[in-house]
């Protein structure tokens, strides 16, 4: 009796082995595949603004959500590597502050998932703030920096062309405006009027935009009058003189 049964358990072990991995493999399979419902905290709600009289003042409240998903396993597991995210489309403004019901539709899920469905989200609700966007036309103001050359003198402003350019964004942006700096130009190589395109610092506008985005300065660089250029080095002769004297 004890011969037949250890017969039974050790009479193609090997062909037995592979049946069980076999069962095993086809069980993993199965569970991956059955259904099941999972809470993915953190989930980031991003707007989708589309109403070009307004802008975003500040992020959604509150900016992150929890949504309960449904689906296979294998899916759901992705979504701990491709996190999903909430996008609210906005096509018209109607308030500076609005409340949005969340809809699961909205959820944004990574490719190939089409068997994850979002079912529920917490909480179910988010409030949105928007600023009104305005335009103003601003001067900008040029400036200079190093000495010209010997024989050259700055003959007047730095004119710029366009002297003002058109900035838009929230209202509350452009009130702190009164004039748009530019980049200071370097006149210490310049040897005549020249004119030199310059870049709006957009980088100190940001969230704003500029029209147009480049400058043309002319620099009125021009020749010192042959007896003004007398004058200056013969003073100058006449202080190194006066310095050499000093230290004899």
């Amino acid at each position: 009796m004890a011969t037949r049964i250890s017969e039974l358990f050790t009479r193609n072990w090997t062909l037995k082995l592979a049946a069980l991995g076999l069962a095993l493999l086809l069980w993993s399979v199965v569970k991956a595949e059955a259904p099941v419902r999972v809470t993915i905290p953190d989930v980031p709600v991003e707007v989708a603004l589309r109403d070009a009289r307004w802008t975003a003042a500040a992020p959604p409240a509150p900016s992150n959500v929890s949504v309960v998903f449904s689906g296979p396993v294998r899916d759901l597991l992705r979504l701990a590597v491709e996190r999903p995210r909430i996008v609210i489309p906005v096509d018209e403004v109607a308030d500076s502050a609005e409340v949005h019901l969340l809809q699961p539709r909205w959820v944004q899920l990574g490719r190939d998932m089409e068997r994850a469905r979002a079912e529920d989200i917490r909480p179910s609700t988010v409030r949105l703030f928007f600023e009104r966007v305005s335009t103003r036309l601003l001067p900008v103001i040029a400036s200079t920096h190093g000495e010209p050359l010997a024989g050259y003198r700055l003959d007047g402003p730095v004119r710029a062309d366009p002297p003002a350019i058109t900035v838009s964004g929230p209202v509350s942006r452009l009130a702190e405006l009164e004039f748009v700096r530019l980049p200071s130009v370097d006149i210490s190589r310049l040897t005549g009027p020249t004119a030199i395109t310059v870049s709006v610092d957009t980088a100190a506008l940001a969230g704003l935009a500029v029209t147009p985005e480049q400058i043309t300065l002319t620099v009125p660089i021009v020749p010192l009058p042959p007896d003004t250029a007398e004058d200056t080095m013969t003073t100058a002769s006449s202080a190194s003189l006066a310095m050499r004297r000093s230290g004899e």
